[in-house]
């Protein structure tokens, strides 16, 4: 199976997942994703798509933009073209 490396702003990462009777699954890693959304001046709501599988577990409104600078990419290519 080809490496498949997801480009985006890891917002949380998890080592392992319960499973539906709360078993520990090792090495079952889990990740939460970042998107900023720029909005219009004046916007006072947002329409996310209807879409099944897009879960949606945080909004947060600021202001200002992100400060943060990494030092290094936070993410791999995996060397392809």
């Amino acid at each position: 199976t080809p490496g498949y490396i997801k480009p985006a702003s890891i917002a949380w990462y998890a080592s392992h997942k319960h499973t539906a009777d709360g078993a520990n699954e090792y090495y079952s890693y889990s990740y939460l994703f970042a998107y900023p959304i720029d909005l219009p001046a004046g916007a006072t709501s947002v329409t996310l798509p209807n879409d099944e599988s897009i879960r949606v577990m945080a909004v947060t409104v600021a202001d200002e933009p992100a400060v943060a600078t990494p030092a290094a990419p936070l993410h791999d290519v995996l060397g392809r073209k």
